[in-house]
């Protein structure tokens, strides 16, 4: 039996940070949740799946009735056509329209109406049982654990459990669940909704966060989309994302280190694009647009030429089709640090040239001064480490070279800060 899993789709919401040009070209409408539905509706009915289960916010906000009803029917209707069943939980955003849409959608199964726990059996192509215990939002507010009512007993049937809810936030008002409450409860899976970031969920007991159906904008990066989970005729689970989402964000470090001209950072933001897309075209399903953050790192004497030409050429300006697929740069930050000459540094008197001295002596060979240094170090790191609430970090006293590397990356840090404020006072 084989059962598509879905987390928060949001019917009704748009993807922000969109740029003119990629809505242009594709049409915000679909790269949201909308389209992602519509995707997932696909898969199931190429892949034979069962049935699909709806882990709850389904729709983004009351007054969304009526375009989640039109995309919500078309998906629920196409996947009953093929015989597959649609099952879902209400979530804290659609605890009143849900239940809604389900009386107007005879063919969506809503669970667990009310606040009360509520199984459903579905059976497989080959005549396999297996049940869903769901438990859906009576309000949008709920401060007690939904696990704290009658679950339902186990039986001779596999059950899966289906729940919107906020895993260890004891103070959540969003349905607060124990992990310890979980992991207790009678189910061979947990399928959860809420959060968006989705769970690492794995055979044989997956257990957490399905995660929202596509990452709406730049704060949920990462693979979204669909769960399907197989239950073999023995009874064993398996599960795997299917990265269905329409919208992929990601964050590319590119290193500066080395450039002979600043214009050439260019070269390396392509470089590193089309290493992202070589990536993604490895994946069974790709997004039809991407969204990138750009960290431009490492060491540069050419900061603000660096700067100067990412102003005057701005790769957030113009989305880059790469084998049919639209890449744009939605932020790009320079958080190069100044090149460092430590030799050079050193022989100066102010503090920076003290620091750099310092530096020297640790990056050099094993010598009095710096064995006195380390020394000096050693007494005020045991003082931290021996403080309670810092002892489970680092039970025992660092050798040497980890003394060394303590104070090698403080003076960095430390050296770093001042070449920046000599570099704006200039």
């Amino acid at each position: 039996m084989k059962l598509l899993c879905v987390g928060d789709i949001h019917l009704g919401r748009q993807p922000s940070r969109i740029p003119p040009a990629v809505d242009e070209a594709l049409g915000i409408a679909n790269l949201g949740p909308a389209a992602a539905w519509r995707r997932s509706v696909d898969y199931a009915v190429e892949q034979g799946i069962d049935a699909v289960l709806l882990a709850g916010d389904v729709v983004e906000q009351e007054d969304d009735f009526y375009e989640a009803y039109r995309d919500l029917r078309a998906g629920v209707e196409r996947l009953t056509q093929a015989g597959i069943r649609v099952l879902g939980v209400t979530g804290n955003h659609d605890v009143q329209v849900l239940p809604r849409l389900a009386e107007s959608l005879p063919a969506f199964e809503l669970l667990g109406a009310g606040g009360q726990w509520e199984t459903r059996e579905l059976r497989g192509h080959d005549d396999q049982r297996l049940r869903i215990a769901g438990w859906s939002f009576p309000e949008a507010r709920v401060t007690t654990s939904p696990l704290e009512g009658d679950f339902p007993a186990p039986t001779d049937c596999p059950t899966l459990g289906l729940l919107h809810c906020d895993r260890d936030q004891s103070r959540s008002p969003h349905a607060p669940v124990r992990s310890s409450d979980l992991e207790a409860a009678p189910v061979e899976a947990w399928l959860l909704g809420h959060i968006h970031r989705p769970d690492p969920l794995a055979a044989p007991r997956p257990m957490g966060y399905l995660g929202s159906l596509s990452g709406m904008d730049p704060g949920e990066p990462g693979r979204h989309g669909p769960w399907c989970l197989e239950i073999t005729p023995g009874g064993d689970l398996a599960i795997e994302q299917i990265p269905l989402a329409p919208l992929y964000w990601h964050t590319l470090e590119i290193a500066v280190d080395g450039l002979q001209q600043a214009a050439d950072i260019h070269r390396r933001v392509t470089e590193a694009l089309g290493a992202l897309h070589a990536e993604l075209e490895t994946w069974s399903h790709g997004p039809a647009a991407v969204g990138c953050r750009l960290r431009l790192t490492g060491r540069s004497d050419q900061r603000h030429a660096l700067e100067r030409s990412l102003y005057a050429d701005d790769p957030r300006a113009t989305p880059q089709d790469l084998g049919g697929r639209l890449y744009f740069v939605h932020d790009w930050r320079l958080e190069a640090l100044p090149a460092l000459d430590l030799a050079e540094l050193a022989a100066g008197s102010d503090p920076a040239a003290l620091l750099a001295r310092k530096l020297q002596l640790l990056q050099g060979p094993d010598n009095a001064a710096r064995r006195e240094l380390l020394e000096k170090a050693r007494d005020p790191l045991a003082q931290v480490i021996h403080d309670p609430r810092y002892r489970a970090l680092a039970p025992d006293v660092p050798d040497d070279e980890a003394i060394a590397r303590h104070l090698e990356a403080a003076a960095l840090h430390a050296l770093d800060r001042l070449l920046l404020q000599r570099e704006s006072e200039a």
